[in-house]
């Protein structure tokens, strides 16, 4: 049953240019029905139309040139193509091809120009017609007979997800488009010491080959494990092993193996109010009943109220608590460790921008003062080094590492092989520490900058709150009644500090905003916040 099988892409030599004329071949199709390039010819300008599957059945009662304009026909009303993939293969290739005569395929053509599916063009060849006759048919159906699409039955997961972007709103990253913003916490991803990453990663890949390209580990690559754990034992008073350590695609996955490895559908789930809006997302995605707790100075409120059930995990940021920026204190960290233990729960570490303290040095983790099992640390290099690295860790409890092991291997097996050893190599070779001691020093100098800018010029509306730590700041609005006028000046201008409100779930806020600061120049800084000061003041003066 002879079958054509002709691809979309393939340039073929015209055949009545001066080589065809005196005599060139026609190219010759392989088996699997691509044509044998012809590097001497010209080029046609146009790709063959692909008919992706003729079949022509000899033994049927239908005639062979009925079946052909059939089977043409339906290739064509159903395929997408453009100008420049529209042309048909002539008569002689395509019979000589299915292996029938010449006369065959000029029948069904012959046919299908007269219903108007096919157009000639002379000197350059056959192509489907523009429009198809089904067009206008489609076209008056569709006015006669308009139909109602339904709204795909979506599980309550999704429907409860926290998300109202829609459309175009998706086509970025949470960061939204480049430009003066200040969305929260972003980075200075202009200063990240490319050239060095790609030279280690050329090493890497020099050395190790093609043994990274096979899936790796769902526990992460045994040199990054190793290099995580003597950073987080020296530089954030961590008490881990490597083994203990398990490579994340960042937070939220790490959040995610922790809920599904502790958390039953409808058991409890204590986070920080107001805290980490994605938290409350993920922790509510994997089934947990998401309790908030309001924070005071110290951190998270651990009193139970009576008759309610007992968390299974606890989030919180306790090295600097997003977004109100207070240190947990000792007393509170001690207390939380010992709540956690008595009602066997376990306290999820988001140990977000700890390295970017800018009033002494950074504090150690809650993880290093847990000696009962109860902490599953968490970092991300997110802020560190670049967002779409997509690494970071857990720090888990021994009892927890393989539960936790096989959740991510059921996930997505394992995060790329090749920025694991990488990254390895960035850390085990000082580049890691060389890179956050000079950030800091740049953070600590746009965020001094901000401060006074911000002031000068915004002082008259917002009263900025100055945190020991980190990559924003909140700015509390002065008078409540302008927080509409405020919004929309954002919107207006396309600056993006998040209103304080999207991270309150019970705690009903006073109104504010959460800039950023640190992804963006002196120069930058200046005018961005000169803009949004000159428009505000002509609304609201």
């Amino acid at each position: 049953m002879p079958m054509l099988l002709l691809m979309i892409g393939k340039k073929l030599p015209t055949p009545n240019s001066d080589k065809s004329r005196a005599g060139a071949q026609l190219p010759k199709f392989s088996r699997a029905g691509n044509p044998t390039p012809n590097f001497h010819g010209k080029r046609r300008r146009h790709s063959i139309l692909a008919f992706e599957m003729v079949r022509l059945d000899r033994a049927a009662a239908e005639p062979l040139h009925q079946q052909l304009y059939r089977q043409i026909r339906d290739e064509l009303t159903s395929a997408s193509f453009n100008n420049n993939s529209s042309r048909l293969p002539s008569s002689r290739d395509l019979a000589l091809e299915l292996g029938v005569s010449r006369f065959t395929v000029n029948v069904a053509f012959s046919r299908l120009h007269a219903e108007g599916y096919l157009e000639s063009k002379i000197g350059s060849g056959t192509f489907a017609a523009k429009p198809l006759p089904e067009n206008f048919l489609r076209a008056r159906t569709a006015k006669a007979e308009p139909q109602i699409e339904r709204p795909p039955r979506l599980s309550e997961r999704v429907r409860n997800i926290p998300d109202h972007r829609v459309g175009r709103q998706f086509d970025f990253g949470i960061a939204g488009p480049p430009g003066v913003s200040f969305v929260p916490a972003v980075a200075a991803l202009d200063e990240f010491p490319i050239d060095i990453w790609e030279r280690l990663r050329a090493q890497v890949l020099a050395q190790k080959g093609a043994h990274l390209l096979q899936y790796a580990s769902s526990r992460g690559d045994p040199d990054l494990r190793k290099a995580l754990a003597t950073y987080l034992c020296d530089h954030r008073g961590a008490r881990c092993h490597p083994d203990q350590i398990i490579v994340t695609a960042g937070t939220q996955q790490a959040m995610m193996i922790s809920a599904m490895a502790l958390v039953n559908r409808g058991e409890v789930a204590w986070i920080e109010d107001p805290g980490f809006y994605q938290a409350r997302r993920t922790f509510g995605f994997a089934g947990a009943n998401v309790v908030p707790r309001p924070v005071d100075q110290e951190g998270i409120t651990i009193a139970r109220p009576s008759k309610k059930r007992s968390p299974k995990i606890i989030y919180v940021t306790p090295s600097h608590q997003f977004p109100l920026g207070m240190t947990m204190s000792l007393a509170r960290r001690t207390a939380l460790i010992d709540f956690a233990r008595a009602c066997d729960a376990y306290i999820f570490e988001d140990d977000h921008n700890s390295e970017f303290r800018y009033t002494g040095p950074p504090l150690p983790c809650l993880q290093g003062l847990d000696k009962v099992g109860r902490v599953i640390y968490s970092g991300t290099l997110s802020k560190i080094l670049y967002p779409s690295l997509r690494l970071g860790y857990i720090v888990a409890p021994q009892q927890l590492v393989e539960p936790m092991i096989k959740i991510r291997a059921v996930m997505d097996q394992h995060s790329p092989a090749i920025d694991q050893a990488t990254l390895a190599r960035f850390l085990t070779e000082g580049f890691f520490l060389t890179h956050i001691k000079r950030m800091r020093k740049l953070y600590s100098d746009r965020r001094d900058f901000f401060i006074e800018q911000f002031k000068k010029m915004l002082g008259k509306y917002f009263i900025l709150e100055i945190p020991e730590a980190g990559l924003h700041f909140v700015a509390w609005v002065r008078q409540k009644d302008q927080m509409r006028v405020i919004t929309r000046v954002c919107t207006d201008i396309g600056i993006r500090p998040s209103p304080l409100s999207s991270c309150f779930m019970k705690v009903e806020p006073k109104p504010a905003l959460t800039f950023g600061f640190a992804a963006w120049s002196r120069a930058q800084i200046r005018e961005g916040l000169g803009k949004f000061a000159a428009t505000l003041y002509s609304k609201l003066n």
